[in-house]
């Protein structure tokens, strides 16, 4: 029988992250962790298969500093035993793809210092590999989710940023066309 953490659970797993996997990912010839190799690693002891070729091909050239960061993360966060227990075939299909969205909108550290967005971590992971958190339902664990969802709240905060704008203007041209409109009058008097 396969034990689904809850969510404050993996919010505190997350939250123990060890500075190992905080160490700035090596690109470019810089930096300390080899992520694609941390990656294939977790991926070995997910699959139970230690002596598992290479599965992941991260290219991570093309990835970004903060991208390759939340991905160490994310394979702290893998490390939790339930993990243990679920097929790992989504890893591959489904989960990488996910975050190039949202580590550009958020420091790598607070994935693990904020709780609100280690919450969101918890959540995607859960979601990707097709898991509702103990506890709760499918309903609230995806309500929940979206109330933490990063790429959400940015999409949000510029669908109003960009009313204000449209209002503001709106509001311009409609001074000005009083402006026009008193002119006028003033002009025939």
């Amino acid at each position: 029988m396969i034990i689904v953490p809850t969510i404050s659970e993996m919010i505190h797993h997350i939250k123990r992250c060890p500075p190992e996997f905080l160490a700035p990912p090596l690109l470019r010839g810089r930096g300390e962790i080899h992520t694609e190799s941390l990656v294939n690693d977790i991926f070995r002891m997910l699959s139970g298969n230690p002596a598992a070729p290479k599965r992941i091909e991260l290219s991570t050239e093309k990835r970004s500093k903060a991208e390759l960061s939340l991905i160490q993360i994310c394979c702290w966060a893998l490390s939790h035993p339930f993990f243990r227990q679920i097929d790992s075939g989504w890893l591959n299909d489904v989960f990488w793809s996910q975050l190039a969205a949202i580590a550009a909108l958020v420091k790598p550290e607070l994935w693990v210092t904020d709780e609100e967005r280690s919450e969101e971590l918890a959540r995607m992971i859960l979601k990707c590999c097709g898991y509702v958190p103990a506890g709760e339902t499918p309903e609230e664990a995806l309500d929940r989710f979206d109330s933490v969802n990063t790429v959400k709240r940015m999409k949000v905060i510029e669908e109003t940023r960009a009313a204000n704008e449209r209002a503001q203007a709106i509001r311009r041209q409609m001074a000005e066309q009083r402006a026009r409109e008193a002119a006028n009058v003033y002009g025939r008097e």
